[in-house]
């Protein structure tokens, strides 16, 4: 019988790597967090205190605690000494953080956020344009009529400038629009905070924001369209002024 065959160059054939077992919180976080779902718990609801849930899980507080800590980082959860865990309501600050560090580190660009942008928020405009509200209009209004008052005041135009926007996202009528974008904004506004050049994109932003709210209050979905597509497009265009060449910082909570 012949011998059997060695493998190429000799050596072994290559396992695939063991997966990792979860380490004990991991497993306390994923029960905490479905019984917490199965429950039906709103943003702010209790969750059982340390020494409850130590009895429930027949952990340490320990792993209690480290399971707190995982689920906060998830933004499940708000952890406030004196007060405990409670439900807290999703706001897209992790996703944001996410965003930042990959940025800094270079694993992305400013350019490939824009793109991502642009792609999502041009349709959230239209449906912006379908669906907003009286509310939602005189907010708009109130935006771009704060940055015509303070045009020389870079931190207001700054947040105006960031709020408009997630107006007009909530505007589309679903949150999911939001959860998406605000993270988004929340990274741009990091990414703008000390830019030199961005004061003299103001004009330009300031009419093409007031296009945009001239197309939503018409119910242009098309106009919308167009307008918010113009406005990011230019933004692109001028991102090596509007984005400073040092690497933004993590979004703070």
């Amino acid at each position: 019988m012949a011998a059997s065959q060695p493998s190429i160059m000799g050596a072994e054939t290559p396992r695939a790597p063991a997966e990792r077992p979860p380490r004990l919180p991991e497993v306390v976080a994923e029960r905490l967090q479905n019984d917490l779902l199965a429950q039906g718990l709103r943003p702010g609801d209790r969750l059982p205190t340390e020494p409850q849930l130590v009895e429930r899980y027949g952990v340490s507080r320990t792993v209690i605690r480290e399971a707190g800590r995982i689920l906060e980082q998830r933004g499940l959860v708000d952890i406030r000494p004196g007060r405990g865990m409670t439900v807290s309501t999703p706001d897209g600050s992790a996703v944001a953080q996410h965003y930042s560090l990959m940025l800094g580190m270079n694993a992305t660009t400013f350019q490939q956020l824009m793109e991502t942008r642009l792609i999502i928020e041009v349709e959230v405009t239209a449906l912006a344009a379908t669906r907003r509200t009286d509310g939602d209009l005189a907010e708009l209004r109130a935006s771009v009529d704060r940055v015509e008052r303070n045009m020389n005041d870079y931190r207001v135009c700054l947040e105006e400038d960031v709020r408009f926007h997630e107006i007009v996202t909530r505007a589309g009528g679903n949150p999911f629009f939001s959860w998406f974008m605000d993270p988004i904004n929340t990274c741009l506004r990091e990414s703008y905070r000390d830019a030199d050049s961005y004061p003299a994109s103001l004009p330009h932003t300031l009419a093409e924001h007031a296009q945009i709210l001239d197309a939503i209050a018409a119910g242009d979905a098309e106009a919308a369209r167009h307008a918010a597509r113009t406005h990011l497009n230019r933004v692109v265009a001028q991102q090596h002024d509007l984005v400073p060449a040092t690497a933004p910082e993590a979004p703070r909570t």
